[in-house]
């Protein structure tokens, strides 16, 4: 994956948001929900301006300083002269010589700088009149490439990506923003089911779109760094991306790119749009009212193609001000299938996944149109691709309601909580998916979440068996599958777990924890060659992923490839001096 540049500075002058760009350093499953993420303050200088006018002006008074020398000198011979007349003790006649002489040469000095000022200021005039059509034609220049650049604008989603994301299906209620009133939401959907609010004037009726344009965004926060990622990657992230640009950075190069998986990259950055002048744009209805302290935000961007997969979060709604988003959703007692934490990014989803879902696991789906708000229930599983470059604002709340989806929340509270005691961590997570289970007992990110603690706690049989109870609902649950495999080996059941990883390398060779897990479970049978092979694979995945790199460098020294531990080692050293100078430019 590309590198991250260094924090940019940005031109208000004002503290901004650090953003962390942590590679993570073991291979976890994440989290399906999406809280707020935390955000540590600096300080940024702003750049100098360059003093054009200045330099102009210290001209202006050395000329004026050289003129006033002249008028100077000229005065002194005045004084000169007169002084002479008082002081000298000649006859008349040689008094009015030397006054007429005194007068003559006074005469001559006016006329001859006279002169040079007129010649001179002739001299000006012509050159004045010379450049005049260069600058005019410099300044038609400027403004024809002004206008050409103030022509850029966001792009439509072109005829090959409408015909390769592009639907006609839409199965969630659509419903114009003046028929539904604030009792009506509340009663008819807050909680309940999902619905897309439509606005006569489009996006005009609930913000400004001016100033989400392409230009306006570039000239406001060209220089603001945004974090972007793929679709995967930003849940896996909890809701963050993992690459750091500049806007200007992403919008000119990396938002056409993709990573080493293919994948576009796509903004999901929860520190931009607070940190903006945007909020005092937004005027939604009343229902979807925006309260500090309450409610969470992240900021959208992304080509065709971009977008996140399944994960969920407390209520919420979005709203996308150019472009169109087309949405895949499951309630919260419904796992999508290929499961969440997925194993899929969106696309490998909708290529591997969609087409083969029977009738009772199709989503509700429909395509977002620029200017239309979606609101998205406490809980519900959405993933998105976006057709188009498509601009987005996320409100959400900071705060789960509904008794499941705060149990969630729960875990990763406690997570935070109990990270140096694990036992105790154990404990507090084994407590909250008992009640899960109670309360989702068909739900697969449940039955494979619960199965994994308990297998963690000691008690693999049962482990073993709500995760295969996950795995027989989902074939697809990529994740269940490599926690059975990390379960058979605890159980030292290898050949069993070993058939399970060749399974998932044919399932999808681009879920790069499958490489971890295979490599480790190289080593521990002591395949120290074979499992350098699936390292490396692995690094090629995520390229700058450290412990890819580290887990590489064992493989090789116990097969006795010195030769290849040596370019590794220069690897790891080139990654950690990366990271202390993104650390010290931070």
């Amino acid at each position: 994956m590309p590198s991250a540049p260094l924090l940019k500075v940005r031109t208000t002058g004002r503290s901004c948001k650090r953003r962390a760009t942590p590679l993570t350093s073991s291979y976890g499953n994440g989290a399906s929900d999406m809280p707020n993420g935390t955000q540590r303050n600096i300080s940024v200088y702003t750049m100098p301006k360059k003093g054009k006018g200045n330099a102009s002006v210290s001209n202006g008074t050395a000329a004026s300083t050289k003129s006033q020398k002249k008028e100077s000198n000229g005065v002194l011979h005045g004084k000169t002269g007169k002084n002479k007349k008082q002081e000298s003790a000649s006859p008349l006649l040689l008094q009015i010589s030397a006054a007429v002489l005194v007068i003559i040469i006074a005469v001559v000095f006016i006329q001859t700088d006279f002169l040079k000022f007129l010649g001179s200021k002739d001299k000006a005039a012509v050159n004045s009149r010379n450049d005049k059509p260069s600058d005019q034609n410099s300044a038609s220049n400027t403004a024809s490439k002004t206008e050409k650049k103030e022509t850029k604008k966001w792009r439509k989603a072109s005829q090959s990506a409408i015909k390769r994301f592009g639907s006609q299906i839409c199965n969630i209620d659509r419903v114009d923003a003046q028929t539904l009133t604030k009792d009506r939401f509340e009663e008819e959907y807050r909680y309940k089911k999902p619905v897309i609010v439509r606005f006569p004037n489009g996006a005009k009726d609930w913000t400004n779109p001016k100033k989400w344009t392409l230009n306006s965004l570039k000239r406001e926060y060209g220089l603001w760094s945004v974090l972007s990622g793929n679709s995967r990657e930003i849940v896996r992230r909890g809701g963050n991306g993992d690459v750091q640009t500049s806007f200007t950075e992403y919008v000119d190069g990396l938002m056409d790119n993709k990573d080493e998986g293919g994948e576009p990259f796509y903004i999901f950055d929860r520190a931009f749009y607070n940190d903006s002048s945007l909020p005092r744009t937004l005027k939604p209805p009343k229902y979807f009212q925006i309260k500090d302290g309450i409610d969470d935000s992240i900021f959208f961007l992304g080509a065709s193609g971009s977008g996140v997969t399944f994960h969920k979060h407390a209520d919420a709604w979005n709203g996308v001000i150019y472009g169109q988003k087309r949405w895949f959703l499951y309630p919260s007692s419904h796992t999508p299938p290929g499961g969440v934490y997925p194993g899929f990014t969106q696309i490998e989803w909708y290529d591997i996944v969609y087409p083969n879902l029977a009738e009772d696991d199709q989503p509700m789906e429909c395509i977002q149109q620029a200017g239309e708000i979606l609101y998205l229930p406490e809980g519900t599983y959405h993933g998105t691709i976006n057709l188009g470059d498509t601009v987005a604002i996320g409100i959400q709340k900071k705060d789960a309601t509904i008794e499941t989806e705060k149990l969630f929340y729960d875990e990763l509270q406690v997570e935070r909580q109990y990270r140096d005691n694990r036992v105790t961590l154990l404990q507090k997570k084994v407590e909250i998916y008992e009640r899960l289970l109670e309360l989702l007992p068909e739900s697969t990110e449940v039955l494979m979440k619960s199965g994994q603690i308990y297998s963690d706690s000691g008690r693999v049989d049962e482990g073993l068996t709500n995760t295969q109870a996950a795995i027989d609902r989902d074939p697809y649950f990529i994740i269940a599958k490599l926690n059975k495999a990390k379960t058979l080996m605890q159980m030292q059941r290898g050949e069993e777990a070993e058939e399970i990883l060749k399974e998932l390398l044919n399932i999808n060779p681009k879920l790069w924890d499958i490489h971890a897990t295979y490599g480790d479970f190289l080593m521990s049978q002591k395949r120290p060659k074979e499992a350098a092979v699936m390292f490396r694979e692995g690094t090629k995945l995520k390229p700058d992923l450290l412990p890819f790199w580290i887990h590489l460098r064992y493989a090789q020294e116990a097969s006795g490839d010195r030769e290849g531990m040596m370019e590794t080692s220069k690897k790891i050293q080139e990654l950690e001096d990366k990271s202390k100078a993104q650390r010290g430019g931070q």
